[in-house]
């Protein structure tokens, strides 16, 4: 059960996603994107799916996967990564998927990069404000965070899914 706060910023997460990113059908909460998934049990998973199209268009999907979390990154790859392969599992390879992780603040660290939680960095995109890169950072050279799966049914898409970056979002209201 997420607590007031995290709760609020799960609120704001859904709003984002009808409002900034123009999604038609936001799926919010992480059961309720299993079950729209068909993930058997509790795998980790999102806690919103994002369809940019109704859900009877044919063609090829537009879908933003996004999580909202406080510190832990490690977490959040996994339920990204899994909703991930749970899209290609129910709409095919040609599916664009977008993952976005919704942070309430990112800290300044002594060398002078901003962090959304320990081992990982942000790094700013152009493509707007409060929008970052989410990169990997144990101590050496950064490099892109890469999303896992970890749900056993759906581990043939984790190639595809590797290939994906993650977006720092980070709270602004």
């Amino acid at each position: 059960m997420p607590t007031h706060a995290g709760a609020d910023q799960e609120r704001y997460l859904l709003k984002y996603l009808r409002v900034h990113r123009h999604c038609v059908n936001v799926i919010g909460g992480d059961q309720q994107v299993r079950d729209f998934l068909g993930a058997k049990g509790l795998p980790k998973c999102a806690d919103a799916l994002g369809l940019h199209q109704a859900i009877d268009l044919a063609g090829p999907r537009r879908v933003t996967v996004a999580e909202s979390k406080g510190t832990d990154m490690d977490s959040a790859v996994v339920q990204l990564g899994n909703a991930a392969a749970g899209v290609y599992e129910k709409f095919g390879i040609a599916t664009t998927n977008t993952l976005l992780v919704l942070v309430p603040r990112l800290v300044e660290r002594p060398h002078g990069s901003l962090s959304p939680g320990h081992g990982y960095r942000a790094e700013p995109l152009k493509t707007g404000r409060d929008k970052f890169n989410l990169q990997e950072s144990m101590g050496g050279v950064p490099f892109p965070a890469r999303p896992k799966v970890t749900y056993p049914e759906w581990a043939k898409w984790s190639d595809r899914v590797s290939l994906l970056s993650i977006t720092v979002i980070v709270r602004n209201e």
